[in-house]
């Protein structure tokens, strides 16, 4: 920034003194050629008087009167020559003695009226013609110097232009460092807010100090800051349990992860390992945790493939649901598919790596109803979950299913049957209800016309 003050101070510095110069050019000229009118109208007035005055000397050949005349007209000041001429050129009286008697060049021509200029560098010459009763009988010239008559007066005002000049130049450069500091200040501001923003404070915002660019600059920082703390809340809160497209749906949506909830109508899954106690007597601690972790990836990744969201490992258990936090309308039907593609993923996998002794197998329930669904919990420690009665409906049809077996409310299987038939396993007493509940299991023919629907089953190898 000091860079940027010192260049810019640099360049104020510059712009005002060429101004000054230049200025001071055209005003100089200015003066100069007004000077140079001013001695031309004074050295006609002077020399028509010189000539007024010489007429009847020189018609009385009264040569000391003339000379006389002459040495007056000398003695103003900026007149270096004075001729007095008859009609023939000669120098009857001149303020410069070598030039008395000599045949010197007329320069009225024998005009009767009128002042004849010519103008040789800095010298001026002026001749007015002597007249009587109209008949020409002689010249009068002056030769003024312009150096003396002008150079003095431009050279003064070129003193007092260049003062003015400096004067201005140093108030140049205190506005313009002035003007630096106060464009520099919500600069270093602003440079400082992005440094701490590249150390990781999203929470850095910078005050708007003007309604210039600088200002919209700063606001549109601060919108940037605003952005990257939403996707930091909404990575914090998602990114481990949906999937990358639900991640960037959220992201577009400008969905955050905020404390609080709203109702939505979704789909809850619950897969819970079977026999898993007699499965684990006998193995190592970190063999279980393994163990856990295999089957739990690869019930994770069917899940996020069908737009599911994760909502917490409960022992040998998985919770998720569809359909929240980005609404899908097919979202009872696609917690279905991740169903069946978790099945036949596990199938395999204990159809290729697993002995007998160690082949796991899952029981899944499905409900579809309205919970309500958002982040839950304290400003310190939160959970974007799902809370309501149809979790425990799918928990309960979990407990419920044997092995490999998948049971679905009626809920769900209204909202899929123009998809796929599934059989119909009877009403089913569920702890804490008070009426009964129609299940349903996707057995064998429904998972393989599942498997023929636009789509498939995502992920259903292992």
């Amino acid at each position: 920034m000091r860079s940027l003050q010192v260049k810019f101070s640099a360049l104020v510095v510059a712009i005002l003194v060429i101004a000054c110069l230049v200025l001071a050019w055209v005003a100089t000229q200015h003066e100069r050629r007004a000077l140079e009118e001013a001695a031309e109208r004074r050295g006609r007035a002077l020399v028509e008087n010189l000539a007024s005055d010489a007429k009847e000397p020189l018609l009385a050949n009264d040569e000391l009167r003339l000379v006389a005349l002459a040495q007056h007209a000398g003695a103003e000041e900026g007149i270096v020559a004075v001729r007095l001429l008859r009609t023939n050129g000669y120098a009857v009286a001149a303020l410069d003695p070598a030039e008395h008697g000599q045949v010197l060049r007329a320069l009225a021509g024998g005009a009767r009226i009128g002042v004849a200029v010519e103008r040789h560098r800095e010298r001026l010459l002026l001749a007015a013609p002597v007249t009587y009763s109209g008949v020409p009988v002689g010249e009068a010239q002056l030769e003024l110097d312009l150096d003396v008559l002008v150079e003095p007066v431009v050279a003064e005002a070129q003193r007092q232009l260049s003062v003015l000049a400096v004067v201005v130049t140093l108030l140049g450069v205190g506005s313009g460092t002035a003007f630096v500091a106060l464009l520099v200040g919500p600069l270093r501001r602003l440079r400082a807010g992005v440094e701490r923003l590249s150390k990781g404070d999203l929470a850095v915002r910078v005050p708007p100090t003007s309604k210039d660019e600088v200002g919209e600059l700063t606001r549109a920082f601060n919108e940037m800051g605003e952005s990257l703390q939403q996707k930091e809340r909404i990575q914090s809160a998602f990114g481990r349990y949906v999937s990358d497209y639900v991640l960037n749906q959220l992201l577009e949506t400008g969905a955050d992860g905020t404390l609080g909830g709203s109702e939505r109508e979704v789909t809850i899954l619950f897969a819970d390992v079977r026999r898993f106690t007699r499965l684990s007597e006998g193995m190592k601690a970190s063999d279980v945790v393994a163990l856990l972790n295999e089957v739990f990836q690869l019930a994770s990744d069917r899940i996020l493939a069908h737009g599911g969201t994760i909502d917490k490992f409960i022992g040998d258990s998985v919770m998720a649901y569809f359909g929240a936090p980005v609404p899908d309308a097919e979202h009872p039907l696609q917690a279905v598919r991740a169903a069946v593609a978790i099945q036949q993923a596990l199938a395999e996998r204990n159809r290729r790596f697993a002995p007998d002794a160690l082949r796991v197998e899952l029981g899944v329930g499905i409900h579809t109803g309205v919970v309500v669904v958002g982040t839950i919990g304290s400003d310190r420690r939160s959970d974007y979950t799902a809370i309501g009665d149809a979790v425990n409906v799918a928990h309960r049809l979990e407990k419920l299913a044997r092995p490999s077996q998948i049971l679905v409310s009626e809920a769900v299987q209204r909202r899929v049957r123009g998809a796929l038939r599934l059989r119909f396993e009877g009403e089913r007493q569920l702890s804490g209800r008070l009426e009964p509940v129609h299940v349903y299991s996707v057995d064998a023919e429904a998972r393989g016309a599942l498997a023929a629907l636009p789509g498939g089953v995502a992920g259903s190898a292992a």
